[in-house]
């Protein structure tokens, strides 16, 4: 049985005694979700207002709000129509947050910017722009692109302290133990065994909602161990290039655009393809769920963003083609993507 994007399942293939996440990033600290990241940075310097970009994760700055108070001011940036922060109106107590979005971008220097940088790199924590930073703090939301039920990780390409997070709780430790008993549950289910579908989906749902108002905390023990001392960072981002990279040669384009990266060192968080019209958009989406493929919107965006940017929401699609689908899989959902196109 085959189904492509949703939740990660469990995945044991890619486990090694190397390239681990501390091999990349020896000191970075780990938080249980990427938007509790940005939290205990506010609180820890004390910034009075943050630029966010107005395409992005609306539920994610609904968090930031409720938990630090802060004021939330919005410049247009989208994946297509790069904001020009440098002329943004700073002011003293203000901090900057930039996002790499889907891996799509190479480095930006943020030396003439006045103010203090947040990196979101959650759709490429392992970029060229990632890994040679000069950023004040980076964060990201490694349960978006490796196959955690939690996790995120805060690290300073300058050097500036990092927040202290509390030890993980019993109730965190709860919530990813029922977040880990789902990803196996899938994956015996995607290997034909009987398993109730509803049952691991449940189990998900249920505890995505937590994080929503969670207060931070340090990443459980079991994917601390899983990503530090198991994951094999390398074969897993080999692999989502290899399949990125096949499913762009093989996708019918002549209905949709694919939307590349700049530099081959970017690690595309997936396939996004980007249509005519959002009618055109949401057939091929409804055509794909039929057939097993869950495609991701990212983001819904209100009506106060730019237009440039809701125009964006409106047409896009993320597609999952990572490390979870071998090149069979990859060509499989080419043809089922292709079906759909026609």
């Amino acid at each position: 049985m085959i189904e492509y994007g949703s939740d990660f399942h469990h995945i044991e293939s890619y486990n090694s005694k190397r390239a681990h996440l501390t091999d990349v990033f020896k000191n970075a600290t780990l938080l249980a979700d990427g938007r509790q990241c940005i939290v205990v940075l506010i609180r820890q310097n004390g910034w009075r207002r943050i630029w966010v970009p107005d395409y992005f994760c609306y539920e994610v700055i609904e968090t930031i709000q409720k938990q630090t108070g802060i004021e939330v001011v919005f410049y247009a940036d989208n994946p297509l129509k790069e904001g020009k922060v440098v002329n943004l109106p700073f002011e003293k107590g203000d901090v900057l947050l930039r996002m790499n979005f889907f891996g799509l971008r190479d480095f930006r220097s943020n030396e003439t910017i006045p103010v203090p940088v947040i990196e979101d790199h959650s759709h490429d924590p392992f970029g060229h722009w990632a890994l040679y930073s000069d950023a004040d703090w980076c964060i990201s939301s490694l349960r978006k692109s490796l196959p955690l039920p939690e996790g995120g990780m805060i690290w300073s390409p300058n050097g500036h302290e990092l927040p202290e997070v509390p030890h993980s709780t019993v109730e965190n430790e709860m919530v990813a133990a029922t977040r880990w008993e789902g990803m196996e549950m899938k994956s015996k289910y995607l290997a034909g065994e009987d398993v109730i579908k509803e049952e691991f989906r449940k189990k998900f749902v249920e505890t995505e909602e937590w994080f929503d108002d969670a207060e931070p905390v340090a990443i459980d023990k079991r994917s601390r161990d899983y990503i530090t001392k198991q994951f094999d960072l390398n074969l897993w981002l080999g692999a989502k290039r290899r399949n990125w990279t096949l499913l762009n040669g093989i996708i019918n384009k002549d209905k949709c655009d694919v939307v590349g990266a700049e530099h081959e060192s970017c690690t595309m968080f997936s396939m996004v393809l980007l249509f005519e019209n959002k009618e055109k958009r949401d057939a091929l989406r409804k055509q794909l769920i039929a057939d097993s493929v869950y495609p991701a919107i990212l983001w819904n965006v209100p009506e106060t963003a730019s237009a440039a940017s809701r125009d964006f929401s409106e047409r896009m699609l993320s597609v999952h083609c990572d490390g979870r689908y071998s090149e069979e899989d990859v060509k499989q959902l080419a043809e089922i993507l292709n079906k759909g196109l026609e």
